[in-house]
């Protein structure tokens, strides 16, 4: 998978492709799927690796779909019911769950800017935080193939647990520089446990600082190149 030209800039529901089915439809961007396999194993009658086309959106009853997809981490997967049930609700709070060496998981109100991606209304995403990422700001699982080590954050003080964290986040992916993230969020690790609550941050994506998740600079110091 190679870098996103500016030419080629990821807007999401326009760019995916489309499953159609009698009662829901199923939307899979290939740009974004880091293989969590939620979905195969899951709903193995919707979703089949070993046939073509892979994914049948009438292998199920529209609720069992949902439910699966709305367990997609990365948001490759989307679904639009056309029986009647429930959309895709957007989550209450914003949450930035920190992979054990591994990528930032998002979920909320989401917005995702820079170079090559423009997407509104987002509800899930993982971004790279190794660096390597081959698809910026996307993960696409580099953090494995080197081997990516992150220390587990320690708070400096107890985060407030009563924090706000609902509304709009944007994410804005900086030239050769952190992710900026505005908007109420708070950040936990990948049990779940509560490490920092805030409305403005800057995290690492070089994958080199010294204080991660959070950014220090240390892009300067290396030359890290990512539009």
């Amino acid at each position: 998978m190679g870098v996103m030209k500016m030419a080629d800039k990821y807007t999401g529901k326009a760019d995916d492709r489309v499953y159609s089915g009698e009662n829901v439809d199923i939307r899979y961007s290939l740009k974004r799927c880091i293989h969590a396999k939620e979905c195969v194993t899951r709903l193995s009658s919707v979703f089949d690796i070993e046939k073509r086309p892979w994914i049948n959106p009438d292998g199920a009853e529209g609720d069992a779909v949902a439910e699966v997809l709305d367990l997609c981490p990365s948001g490759a997967l989307h679904y639009d019911r056309k029986d009647g049930g429930a959309q895709e609700k957007t989550p209450e709070n914003n949450t930035i769950i920190l992979w054990h060496n591994g990528q930032l998981q998002f979920t909320g109100d989401l917005a995702i800017h820079g170079a090559n991606v423009a997407i509104e209304d987002e509800t899930r995403a993982t971004l790279c935080r190794c660096g390597a990422s081959d698809n910026k700001p996307f993960c696409d699982n580099s953090h494995k193939k080197i081997d990516f080590v992150a220390e587990p954050f320690e708070p400096a003080k107890e985060p407030d647990s009563a924090a706000d964290t609902s509304g709009k986040v944007t994410i804005t992916a900086t030239e050769n520089g952190p992710l900026q993230v505005e908007g109420n969020f708070k950040i936990t690790d990948q049990d779940g446990t509560l490490l920092y609550t805030g409305s403005k941050t800057w995290l690492c994506r070089c994958g080199n600082s010294k204080s991660k998740p959070f950014c220090d600079g240390t892009h300067n110091k290396i030359g890290f190149k990512a539009d």
